[in-house]
């Protein structure tokens, strides 16, 4: 794990466990997330050699007393970061799959923010792109992210890329 993460200012959290592997925190505004790492066969199926490994990360709002946007905070990337290092210390070989939620129309903006956020980790983790098109022209961003040094990275990022392209040419 590298220093920044364990040095920059951040919450604390829990880990909850269960079938989502769910982590928890709250922030000085008093909001708390949970982030989950649900296992998941729905981008490689259960018949690959990564599903055992392979999880769907998620960032959950919980509760938000005051009922408003979230305000920015700076010690949330590193809680996030530092959430993933201790899963995928657990877990080495662990593949984490993020498709923005499109309930309100701002996954576009939700991977923008996934991008900035892993650009400060790009040397501990790798997070490769691509996105889901639907019929109607809604695009779903979707992410990869697995350690730097995984040792199937090169077989992991060509099975992503040909699954969502595969889906992609049948619509």
């Amino acid at each position: 794990m590298q220093k920044e993460v364990l040095l920059s200012p951040k919450y604390d959290f829990n880990f909850i466990g269960g079938d989502k592997n769910s982590f928890t925190f709250q922030t000085v505004h008093k909001l708390t997330y949970e982030i989950t790492f649900k296992p998941t066969f729905c981008l490689f199926g259960e018949d690959s050699s990564f599903a055992p490994y392979t999880f769907e990360f998620s960032i959950i709002l919980v509760d938000n007393p005051a009922d408003k946007l979230p305000q920015l905070d700076k010690a949330i990337l590193p809680t996030i970061a530092s959430i993933f290092a201790d899963f995928f210390e657990k877990a080495p070989d662990t593949i984490a799959i993020y498709i923005c939620d499109s309930s309100d129309g701002r996954q576009l903006i939700r991977h923008k923010k996934i991008d900035t956020w892993f650009y400060y980790y790009k040397h501990i983790f790798v997070k490769i792109d691509s996105q889901f098109l639907q019929k109607y022209g809604t695009i779903y961003p979707v992410s990869l992210i697995i350690k730097e040094y995984h040792p199937f990275r090169t077989q992991i990022f060509d099975e992503f890329l040909n699954v969502v392209n595969g889906y992609n040419a049948g619509k």
